[in-house]
């Protein structure tokens, strides 16, 4: 339940956030911070899902602010192309999805460490 929760919210999050900042000049270092900041809360609500959880937000979040982005880009600019990418630093093809998937699967198996210390999951 901790881990469905984790995906849940983090996903919601973090899509509202790259569909929000897609087409402002934001900083990558705040971008990329935000996003890593998200995901490690995933990770240390998930506990041990931790690993699972965060890349799982990651590629509902991208998909969902995917969506929300070219909505918004598309009230005002009915021509406009679907979002693929956003602000040039995470895409949705594949290989180049590889590798911020990893990223999450590392924060969120270090935050499910912390989580698991913090409040263990009870059996």
């Amino acid at each position: 339940m901790r881990v469905f929760g984790a995906i849940c919210a983090s996903a919601i999050g973090l899509g509202f956030w790259w569909a929000l900042t897609e087409p402002l000049p934001v900083p990558p270092a705040i971008l990329l911070g935000v996003a890593g900041a998200i995901l490690f809360c995933a990770g240390l609500i998930a506990g041990r899902g931790g690993a699972l959880a965060a890349p799982v937000a990651l590629l509902f979040s991208l998909f969902f602010g995917s969506i929300l982005a070219t909505q918004l880009h598309q009230a005002f600019r009915p021509q406009s192309l679907p979002i693929e990418e956003f602000n040039a630093l995470i895409s949705l093809r594949f290989p180049e999805l590889l590798g911020p998937l990893a990223i999450a699967v590392a924060i969120g198996a270090v935050a499910g460490w912390v989580g698991e210390r913090l409040l263990p999951t009870w059996r």
